[in-house]
């Protein structure tokens, strides 16, 4: 499949409005997990609540590194497939070619 170049241009375009708008749009907002948002809804609900138990090791910082490692796997596995379809648009055309 061979895309003109105004189609590669819109579509540029757009994967770069998609990065920029939610810059512009919440420049303050904070992201954070599913974690964070119940300990405050049930800290509002009750001021006083006392956890079942304690975690027996604080992630932190390995955490952090699984998530990079997940970020790695991911952008690894998408290079790949790309790869392999360059590789295979470029054997089609040579196989045009010569026919």
């Amino acid at each position: 499949m061979k895309l003109s170049p105004i189609t590669k241009i819109i579509l540029i375009l757009l994967i770069g409005a998609l990065i920029i708008i939610p810059q512009i749009a919440l420049p303050d907002a904070e992201f954070s997990g599913a974690d964070d948002a119940a300990g405050t809804a049930i800290t509002t609900i009750d001021e006083n609540y006392v956890p079942w138990f304690e975690s027996l090791f604080d992630p932190g910082e390995m955490e952090e590194n699984l998530f990079h490692f997940q970020q790695l796997l991911g952008v690894g596995g998408l290079g790949i497939c790309f790869f392999y379809l360059y590789k295979k648009s470029k054997k089609n055309e040579k196989a045009d070619k010569s026919a």
